[in-house]
């Protein structure tokens, strides 16, 4: 199979399932809205006793709330606090429901609530275990960029040419990009054995995928480019659309809400589809026993009976 066909076969997969979106539409928008009542906590206090109410019903300045916050030095731990638990809280979430994604994406069952919060309870440890295990190949990954960027500074920080170092930044970028993707890459397909193979052997499991990606790095890397791609298309016209759209009356604020509410649903929908396509990928690559076709038969004259074969010892 092609990566046209892989991508075909995925996003038939996830339309067959296109009501589980709602279920983590509403997982990554409760964690938003709580955090977002936190941050809001300040500016509403502060409103009642100052003329900022008219300048922000005029037009919303993000970079106001966080001055704002900025000064309030007493409340900004405790907020900080709790941003860092909602924040961890949404990472369990998003395991949690990433286990019934898996078991209707990976497994290939019709998508059903039992089935999905079934999936959800029976991988969810050894996803948890995944993800702690990967950490620490993502937080690799970012020590060689902070190694090279130190190895940046001490060859050219001291002296007086910058385009040196601005060009050495780029591969430090590229290069921290590379690794992080290769990371995510194998927790995607770590997770998908997980889940096809029910295994609970997580570390195997991730160190495994390595060894996929090394032996067809062509299907295997240019399936996660062509997914891609249409994130980067989307993120570049989500954020055009966002900074065009001025907030200057309540019609324009709203509508900019019904956008942003439109791209954290496209959000998830391409989330998914990294797992639809890759599943399709996995159960094209994984080793198993290989079904003979059928042969075929003579067809039998009517009226004559079929002839058995004899019995051994037999001539």
């Amino acid at each position: 199979m092609t990566i046209v066909q892989y991508l075909r076969q995925g996003s038939r997969s996830l339309y067959e399932a296109r009501h589980m979106l709602w279920v983590f539409y509403a997982a990554a928008t409760l964690p938003a809205a709580a955090g977002t009542a936190v941050v809001m906590t300040v500016p509403f206090r502060s409103l009642g006793h100052s003329t900022w109410a008219a300048a922000l019903g005029e037009n919303l300045d993000a970079t106001w709330i966080w001055e704002l916050l900025a000064r309030s030095y007493l409340p900004a731990y405790p907020m900080l606090a709790a941003l860092a638990g909602l924040a961890a809280m949404a990472c369990i979430l998003y395991l949690f429901l990433l286990g019934g994604s898996l078991q209707v994406l990976a497994v290939g069952e019709p998508f059903t609530a039992a089935v999905f919060f079934g999936g959800c309870g029976r991988h969810f440890w050894r996803l948890a275990r995944l993800a702690l295990f990967a950490l620490l190949f993502f937080a690799a990954a970012g020590a060689v960029g902070a190694g090279i960027r130190m190895a940046g500074r001490r060859i050219w920080g001291e002296g007086s040419e910058a385009g040196p170092l601005i060009y050495w930044n780029w591969i430090q970028a590229a290069v921290v990009a590379s690794l992080l993707g290769l990371c995510s890459l194998a927790f995607d397909y770590a997770a998908i054995r997980l889940a096809v193979e029910d295994s609970r052997k997580s570390v195997r499991a991730y160190l495994g995928t390595f060894l996929l990606i090394w032996r067809t790095p062509a299907r295997t890397v240019g399936l996660y480019l062509a997914l891609w791609l249409p994130v980067v298309l989307f993120l570049a016209a989500y954020g055009g659309v966002s900074r065009l759209m001025p907030q200057t009356s309540l019609v324009l604020i709203v509508l900019l809400f019904v956008v942003r509410q439109a791209a954290v649903l496209a959000k998830v929908w391409c989330r998914q589809m990294f797992y639809s396509a890759q599943s399709a990928l996995y159960r094209d690559l994984r080793p198993g026993p290989k079904l003979e076709p059928p042969q075929e038969r003579e067809p039998i004259a009517s009226g004559a009976s079929p002839s058995l074969p004899a019995p051994p010892g037999e001539s």
